[in-house]
């Protein structure tokens, strides 16, 4: 896997958590308004963000192969051909 699929498959492997977690919370936001729950998306979004953003930058092409490798393996970082996007590339 190249190093821009490595990020973009990392930024989407921590994106797709985000969203499961909340999807699993759901019960317990509910008694939330609906402000409030765009405030939790918003901040969670934020987070990933936050956590994505030194790898995204550090992460190119010429990333050594291992470092990728193990990338990929760390993370299970699998991107299908539906998540990827030629502007990401």
């Amino acid at each position: 896997m190249s190093g821009r699929m490595v990020r973009l498959a990392l930024r989407t492997r921590f994106e797709t958590i985000r969203q499961s977690e909340l999807a699993r919370l759901d019960k317990k936001l509910r008694g939330l308004s609906d402000n409030e729950r765009e405030s939790i998306k918003a901040i969670t979004a934020e987070v990933v963000h936050a956590i994505t953003r030194l790898p995204e930058r550090v992460i190119d092409d010429s990333t050594p192969t291992r470092a990728l490798d193990a990338l990929v393996h760390l993370f299970a970082l699998e991107p299908s051909r539906s998540e990827i996007f030629p502007e990401d590339l």
